[in-house]
């Protein structure tokens, strides 16, 4: 009987722990050509139910996204002009 009671138990324990689970936020990324529209974007953006929040990421210098290409493996060497050449003329 006791062997019952612990299994009922664990059960009731484990669809606790099922309903607690917290969501994963989906992100979503916006591109503006109009710097200037970015403050009512956001607000309009804020208003929609279910968003959390809504911030503007910095943009990355140039320098920092040919760093992530290069640890990404995003990069093509050459050995030369022709080779590099040959390449694009290959695509």
């Amino acid at each position: 009987m006791a062997n019952n009671n612990s299994n009922l138990h664990s059960n009731d324990l484990q669809a606790r722990t099922d309903s607690m689970s917290v969501p994963i936020p989906t992100q979503i990324t916006v591109n503006i050509e109009n710097i200037s529209m970015l403050k009512e974007i956001k607000q309009a953006i804020k208003m929609i139910r279910g968003v959390v929040s809504v911030e503007k990421s910095p943009k990355r210098k140039s320098y920092e996204r040919a760093r992530a290409d290069v640890k990404a493996g995003r990069v093509v060497e050459f050995e030369d002009l022709d080779a590099l050449k040959s390449y694009f003329d290959k695509l």
